[in-house]
């Protein structure tokens, strides 16, 4: 019978009551550590992978871009923007080491095409075929490599051997005076790598030039520019 007027199952003893409370609390102490941990566990997984990718694979920087003025007309800028990519697609591995450039076109320029290291501007002489429009600017470009990127020294002593050129070469003449006649141009191996590059990012050199380039000198400047 009942105690009391108390019906059985009513109550539970007190000591009783605290010691379950107590150990419920423990069990979600123990759980919420344990919770702690494996949400620690992952983050550090995943900024380990992170930075082990990041070792695998440099960061993206800022991609260079074509800056066209007034002077570029509609279809020099499409043609110019197409070519500028296929450059680009070749030289990716180098993209983050040069910056943008610059492209003006002239009706008076004495040669097919000028770039301009102080402000990195390409000037290109308009009208004039495809063929011709993008030789020229391939071969500006290959010159704004050059001028803008150090690790493109890590290329010319390869260069150099795959011309047969001797290793003490001097890369560009210092103080040559414009205009250079042609048989002196096609000699310098500044103008023979841009040629090269011409050759590289076209597939041919739509516009033959006294320059004279050898296949190897050609997979020279691949390797480098696949980062090689």
């Amino acid at each position: 019978m009942p105690v009391d007027g108390a019906q059985t199952g009513d109550t539970v003893p007190s000591n009783l009551r605290e010691g379950r409370l107590s150990t419920c609390r423990r069990i979600r102490n123990r759980q919420s550590v344990v919770a702690g941990a494996l949400l620690l566990i992952a983050v550090l997984v995943l900024v380990g992978g992170a930075m082990s990718g990041g070792r695998d694979r440099p960061l993206i920087a800022h991609r260079p871009q074509l800056i066209m003025d007034d002077s570029v007309g509609a279809d020099f800028r499409a043609l110019a923007l197409a070519t500028w990519e296929r450059f680009l697609a070749v030289f990716a591995a180098r993209s983050g080491c040069f910056g943008d450039v610059r492209l003006r076109a002239s009706y008076t320029l004495d040669s097919r095409g000028d770039y301009d290291p102080a402000t990195a501007t390409v000037t290109v002489r308009v009208p004039g075929t495809p063929a011709m429009l993008q030789s020229a600017l391939v071969h500006e470009w290959a010159h704004h490599l050059e001028f803008q990127c150090p690790a493109h020294t890590d290329l010319r002593p390869a260069f150099l051997r795959a011309q047969g050129l001797p290793p003490d070469t001097p890369w560009r003449p210092g103080d040559e005076p414009p205009p250079m006649i042609s048989s002196a141009w096609a000699t310098i191996p500044s103008e023979q790598y841009a040629e090269a590059t011409v050759e590289l990012v076209l597939g041919e050199r739509p516009i033959p030039t006294l320059a004279r380039v050898t296949p190897a000198s050609i997979q020279v400047i691949a390797a480098w520019a696949a980062g090689d």
